[in-house]
């Protein structure tokens, strides 16, 4: 059966309700498209709500007994109707290949105070990668050598500090045969299961964040089951980021046709630049748009800044100059007022996280070699010569050269306030904080006010400029 990407999903959709059913679906991706995209599925396979209780079991990955979901897909049920079987975050496409992934997701985690999931996190990761690496002391894993590092799991060792693994609670080793039945065993097991038959009312529906393509797993479910692909480039090149905005998009789109409701195209624009990639801040932010505007059946630019907060050169601008001057009390008199005004918090940090890194681009710029950038550089210089000379070497900036040369001489100034070690510290604390707001319990305004609190009171040394 073919793959299906995030465009394909209503061609499935149908081909579901009329009865073309598989036994075997694998989802990965995007979480909140994941999520969406199952929910939508388990609405058509079981069309009547009042039976999901009893014919949906839901499985948790991380705690998945192989055998055991095994025996429950293999048995008739005693009722008739469909049985779904859903297994989130599935181990069984654990390999090298998604190593970097929970290692990402151990270290996020940890940022975000919670040590008994980073535990976790990292138990899954040694176990992707093989018997030598459950072998390993916990204690021993921040001080691998790069070489060693690498070889077990598949990516280079990252260069921050690793001290944090100490920290964690003390896992519970995997058994060298558990590492390979969740490698390769149980995954084998599944693959006869289905071959030999199953009862034809059980479904198995299998949700992952990563999967190895390369697994045998894989390419059965490609052929015998389907796949549902909604992963989505979390990048900054021009083909991820346009990606991106065509998710955001729709995601709004549909969004405002559950309620009878469009956007006028400059609504949308401001919006889309507000909101950035976060999936589920489209939806909330979109959802009181088209409640707080009634009757109406477009919603205008006016409506937008009404729900949202104003323009973002009035607010979200002044937050990022806050930010530039390192007016600490000015930071957090704005962020408080722009969520009084239903900013949502992912698109304050979405707005600091552009804004940084634009930061960080001129920083780049001004410690290349050619051409030779000078400290506070005068603007007549800076239009005469340096600009030319720039847009030359770097053609493939193009867009950051369509404003006014005056503006973009005071950004440059802006950059020369900031090192670039501060700068890339900035953007991970913004990354940690982001998981906070998305994972922890801890309320929002706390976790911004404490963001702005490290990145506005940065180590003098970090402060330092470096041309």
């Amino acid at each position: 059966m073919p793959v299906y990407k995030r465009n394909d999903l209503a061609k499935l959709y149908n081909s579901v309700t009329r009865g073309d059913i598989a036994q075997f679906y694998l989802v990965f991706g995007e979480r909140y498209l994941c999520r969406q995209a199952i929910g939508e599925l388990v609405d058509r396979l079981l069309p009547d709500p009042k039976t999901h209780r009893n014919q949906i079991h839901h499985i948790d990955g991380d705690q998945e007994d192989f055998s055991k979901t095994l025996n429950l897909i293999r048995t008739y049920s005693l009722f008739p109707g469909r049985r779904l079987f859903r297994v989130i975050d599935s181990k069984l496409f654990f390999s090298k290949g998604v190593a970097r992934t929970l290692w990402d997701k151990a270290a996020k985690a940890m940022a975000a105070k919670q040590p008994d999931k980073a535990g976790r996190y990292l138990g899954q990761m040694l176990e992707s990668a093989g018997p030598a690496a459950v072998k390993l002391d916990q204690r021993e894993i921040g001080a691998l050598a790069a070489a060693r590092w690498k070889n077990l799991f598949g990516f280079a060792k990252p260069k921050a500090d690793l001290a944090w693994v100490k920290e964690l609670p003390e896992r519970k080793a995997a058994k060298a045969e558990q590492v390979q039945v969740a490698g390769g065993d149980a995954a084998d097991l599944f693959i006869n299961a289905f071959t030999a038959g199953i009862p034809t009312d059980n479904i198995l529906i299998l949700a992952a964040e990563a999967v190895d393509k390369r697994k045998r797993l894989y390419k059965f479910v490609e052929q015998q089951g389907v796949v549902i692909d909604l992963a989505v480039d979390s990048g900054g090149s021009s083909a991820a980021r346009k990606n991106q905005e065509a998710v955001i998009k729709e995601l709004v789109r549909n969004t405002l046709a559950g309620f009878d409701k469009k956007l006028a195209p400059r609504a949308e624009a401001i919006l889309l630049e507000r909101v950035g990639f976060h999936p589920v801040a489209a939806v909330l932010e979109t959802e009181k748009l088209a409640l707080s505007v009634g009757k109406a059946t477009t919603i205008t630019p006016a409506d937008v800044d009404a729900v949202i907060g104003r323009t973002r050169e009035e607010a979200l601008y002044e937050l990022t100059d806050a930010f530039t001057r390192q007016q600490l009390d000015r930071a957090l008199l704005i962020a408080a007022r722009l969520q009084e005004n239903g900013i949502h918090a992912l698109v304050i940090l979405a707005t600091l996280r552009n804004h940084i890194r634009k930061l960080l681009l001129l920083r780049s710029f001004q410690e290349a070699a050619e051409p030779r950038y000078s400290r506070g550089m005068s603007f007549p210089a800076f239009q005469r010569d340096y600009l030319p000379n720039l847009k030359t070497v770097r053609n493939d900036w193009d867009s950051l050269w369509q404003g006014h040369p005056y503006a973009l001489y005071m950004q440059f100034l802006q950059a020369e306030k900031f090192s670039r070690p501060l700068l890339q510290s900035a953007l991970r604390r913004l990354l940690e904080a982001e998981y906070r707001l998305k994972g922890s319990a801890v309320p929002g305004p706390l976790i911004l006010e404490n963001l702005l609190l490290a990145l506005i009171r940065p180590p003098a040394e970090a402060r330092r400029p470096s041309v």
